[in-house]
């Protein structure tokens, strides 16, 4: 049962990145008062969690509206999400944060709808690597640890960033890079990973 927990959990986990979420956030919240910063803490939160939900529980609808495999969701999942981990490696942050200008600080101060819902809840929780993920994993693992699985990811996440002053006080910049070119490392890794199985189940459905 762990096991299963683990198989799915460890790649959700991965792909929506914690750690590299952290200091976007403290960016985007730093001329927030507690209050605003709980606030957008919450709706981004519950908006990139309920996307994630329905992308889960719909999605297999689509891709057979569309008729796409899974396997082909495997290759061109993986493929983005080899994109993204090799981003994440050499450049020490995700392509999300670099594409929104998150590292540049703003001067005025955010409202929490501002940057709740874009681009914290999406893309930088949901974006098209978790939807990928979650999407491939529903076909190949219980619906009910799909739900279990991200249920934890986003409780973790909730709270890394209520703390997140104190664990980036802790670990600082440089430690936050650090982990994030792991967390590149290992996403690249299982990418590859991805690409492999769905071309072995392509080849095998032939």
């Amino acid at each position: 049962m762990a096991f299963e927990f683990l198989i799915v959990f460890i790649p959700m986990f991965i792909v929506i990145d914690p750690f590299g979420v952290m200091p976007i956030y403290l960016v985007l919240t730093k001329s927030m008062t507690p209050e605003q910063r709980s606030e957008t803490l919450k709706y981004a939160i519950t908006f990139g969690a309920s996307l994630l939900v329905a992308f889960a529980l719909l999605g297999k609808v689509i891709l057979d509206y569309l008729s796409v495999s899974i396997d082909a969701l495997r290759i061109a999942g993986g493929l983005l999400l080899l994109v993204i981990g090799v981003m994440m490696l050499y450049e020490g942050d995700t392509p999300r944060s670099r594409r929104k200008g998150a590292e540049e600080p703003e001067e005025e101060p955010h409202e929490p709808e501002d940057v709740a819902f874009v681009p914290l809840g999406t893309p930088m929780l949901a974006g098209p690597g978790a939807i990928s993920v979650v999407i491939t994993l529903t076909g190949t693992a219980d619906m009910s640890w799909v739900l279990l699985s991200l249920a934890a990811v986003m409780l973790i996440t909730t709270l890394m960033l209520w703390k997140v002053n104190l664990v980036f006080k802790v670990i600082g910049n440089a430690g936050t890079r650090a982990l994030t070119r792991v967390m590149g490392l290992i996403t690249s890794a299982y990418a590859v990973q991805m690409i492999l199985d769905g071309i072995t189940g392509y080849v095998a459905s032939i």
